[in-house]
């Protein structure tokens, strides 16, 4: 048992003596591509890559540096083929991340923005806009906080407001932000997280909404309009309205049964209290 228990232990040291040798490689790679030795850290992710545990956060590390490459390259065969080597593997997002703020890697969340920015920046919106849409709906974003989570949320929305403008869909646009404002109940999202004040994301998503409209008693008159003539779709979860000719779709999250307390639950929103109350000014 003795001897089970010392090649155990010496095998568990190799393998972390190892894993934090190739931790020190990723930042030599890191030092040389600061330097302006591109290939040379290139190089030495690739073997990094072949030789760190699948899954672990080395791993996954090296493989959003060589992602980060290839962006920088604007080698989109690359570019694709390692986005979807991080989104296809078993890496766990909730991996520690030394950051102050950002708890953790959140690999797949990060690649997907990053493949927005790469596209928004060539100029081609649409492709940008698709990847937001997909880190908003698709990808989990892990967190410690519900009030980062409501930032990243905001973020999000805002993302697609500056993409849809580029493309000339300045109303879409606007209707983005309504949307993430009526998407408000966070806390039932998490539930284990505690409740917190709005935040001051959801401030500035109000007043950026009520920047955009010349009349705000005609834009509360047409949201109060959506909102008494809504449908409720039940088993999607799904409170489905029309604010100046433009059909919204809010994701709910609380346990509501019908239309009233739909209503009520709109109205109760950061936003259309905002809106009120500058009305009353």
């Amino acid at each position: 048992m003795k001897n089970i228990l010392l090649i155990l232990i010496i095998l568990f040291s190799n393998q972390a003596f190892s894993q934090k040798k190739l931790d020190d490689d990723i930042d030599k790679g890191i030092d040389l591509y600061q330097d302006g030795k591109e290939n040379k850290a290139l190089k030495i992710w690739k073997k990094i890559e072949k030789k760190a545990d699948n899954p672990s956060s080395t791993y996954g590390t090296t493989l959003g540096n060589i992602l980060y490459y290839y962006i920088k390259k604007d080698d989109e065969k690359n570019i694709m083929t390692y986005y979807q080597k991080i989104i296809d593997s078993d890496l766990n997002d909730k991996d520690t991340n030394n950051e102050i703020g950002k708890p953790y890697k959140n690999y797949r969340y990060h690649a997907t923005m990053q493949l927005a920015s790469y596209y928004g920046k060539k100029g081609e919106f649409e492709k940008g806009l698709k990847y937001v849409e997909k880190a908003d709906n698709k990808i989990v974003f892990e967190t410690t906080s519900l009030t980062s989570f409501i930032f990243q949320k905001v973020d999000l929305a805002f993302w697609k407001y500056r993409f849809l403008n580029d493309l000339g869909q300045k109303d879409k646009a606007v209707s983005k932000l309504i949307e993430r404002a009526f998407e408000y109940d966070y806390k039932s999202m998490y539930q284990d997280w505690a409740t917190v004040s709005p935040s001051n994301d959801e401030t500035e998503l109000a007043e950026t909404i009520c920047s955009k409209f010349d009349d705000l008693k005609n834009l509360k008159s047409q949201i109060d309009n959506g909102i008494e003539n809504l449908t409720f779709d039940k088993q999607k979860r799904l409170i489905k309205l029309k604010v100046n000719e433009i059909d919204y779709e809010i994701n709910l999250y609380s346990e509501l049964n019908d239309k009233e307390k739909c209503k009520s639950y709109l109205k109760d929103s950061f936003f259309y209290k905002y809106l009120s109350e500058k009305m009353k000014n």
